[in-house]
């Protein structure tokens, strides 16, 4: 069998080993219920609490950004009253959406930008004239 031998004799079906991740058996419950109930997967989902008015990771919410003219860059934010000094900008894109149909149009500069606090997804929407926060990255 040669260098294979070990993986050629593997017994899947042995006693005790677990076959199936994601459906319960009369002794253990899946995996993934398993891996929700872990702190580093939960984290996410609790970042911003419901109390705030950011319940989940994707918002859309008015907040105050400091520009930086020399860098072509948000330099930071404030959100809820804390200031968030942005590190360094990961990636930015434009996103016009419906230009055709000034009720539905959409034009914005979008950024996603590291803080000591996490990835945050701030965008500036060209037609209101305003900052928004769009999103928390895990």
């Amino acid at each position: 069998m040669g260098r294979n031998r070990a993986i050629r004799s593997f017994d899947p079906h042995r006693a005790g080993h677990p076959l199936d991740l994601f459906t319960a058996t009369d002794t253990r419950l899946p995996v993934i219920v398993e891996l929700l109930k872990s702190p580093w997967i939960s984290r996410a989902s609790e970042l911003m609490q419901p109390t705030s008015g950011l319940a989940g990771k994707l918002c859309e919410r008015a907040i105050e950004v400091t520009w930086d003219g020399v860098r072509s860059a948000p330099r930071d934010f404030t959100l809820e009253g804390r200031r968030y000094v942005i590190d360094a900008v990961i990636q930015a894109w434009a996103v016009e959406r419906a230009w055709w149909d000034p009720r539905k149009r959409l034009s914005r500069r979008c950024y996603r930008v590291l803080t000591r606090g996490g990835l945050y997804d701030l965008a500036y929407d060209r037609i209101n004239d305003r900052w928004l926060l769009t999103g928390i990255v895990d």
